[in-house]
């Protein structure tokens, strides 16, 4: 085995040289696909980097500050050259989010070069739903959302990070506006929105749902999941052959409604936290 560590110069790069191996595991891989399709730049705050087995590509990673690094699945070597890397190249990443198996080895590679300890995140699954089984009807309808709806909104984008727990590097007002002006947020609207949904991150053939959120008082009456189902089957009329979302596997009701409306595992994945 002669593995060579290679840097790109930005997510485009990273396209040009490693999207066939990306693609074999499409919705595993899309986060890593879609976030390098927004071309952001290598350097001082990002790197993008693939592992080759004598020219053949066999793991990629990321790290773009203030977020964590992001691997793919790899070997236990391909890891710990991925760390190795890293940790040389003098960079402080936040925390490894992966496949379970790769996260857990890097964070425990990382400790050791580092001398930094992880802490355990959000243990999260990939689903992935190529035909969508309709929920028992909610009333209402699916509708994109509007600018009138941006204070409703940013609120429950601060209310969706504070729960989850995730990152949110801008205020839930710029997440808001960002979101309607780019046509990607869409809302359960029964007299008035009662749920949201957003697609990001699209890929050769699928994308990704997101930030799925229904306030306190208006949950258990079926909006989530006709949400959902309503946005994931729009996306897929509109030529999009998957749509896949990220879960955290602690919440039980969450799993319950996407496996209901035909969502169905791809991997696990974890993520840890440096200190």
């Amino acid at each position: 085995m002669t593995l060579e560590f290679v840097r790109y110069a930005d997510g485009a790069d990273v396209l040009r040289h490693t999207e066939p191996y990306l693609l074999r595991k499409e919705a595993e891989n899309s986060l890593t696909l879609g976030v390098a399709a927004l071309s952001l730049p290598s350097g001082a705050d990002n790197l993008w980097a693939s592992v080759s087995d004598d020219g053949q590509i066999v793991g990629t990673a990321f790290d773009t500050p203030p977020y964590k690094t992001v691997v793919t699945a790899a070997s236990d070597e391909v890891i710990d050259l991925i760390a190795a890397e890293i940790h040389g190249a003098g960079r402080s990443p936040t925390g490894i989010l992966g496949p379970s198996a790769s996260s857990l080895r890097f964070a425990e590679t990382w400790s050791r070069l580092s001398g930094e300890t992880f802490l355990p995140g959000l243990n999260q699954r990939i689903y992935r739903i190529d035909r969508v089984m309709p929920p028992a009807s909610a009333s209402g309808d699916l509708r994109l959302a509007q600018v009138d709806d941006v204070p409703l909104l940013a609120g429950w984008f601060e209310s969706f990070s504070e729960e989850t727990g995730t990152l949110r590097p801008q205020p839930g007002l710029e997440v808001a506006r960002a979101g309607i002006d780019a046509g990607q947020i869409y809302v359960w609207d029964n007299g008035g929105p009662v749920s949201m949904a957003v697609w990001s991150r699209p890929t050769r053939n699928g994308v990704s749902i997101s930030a799925v959120y229904t306030p306190g008082n208006e949950r258990a009456r079926g909006y989530a999941s006709a949400c959902v189902a309503a946005l994931s089957q729009r996306l897929l009329d509109e030529g999009k052959k998957f749509c896949c979302l990220y879960t955290d596997l602690s919440n039980r009701t969450s799993n319950d409604i996407y496996m209901s409306i035909g969502y169905e595992p791809v991997c696990d994945v974890e993520d840890y936290v440096f200190k």
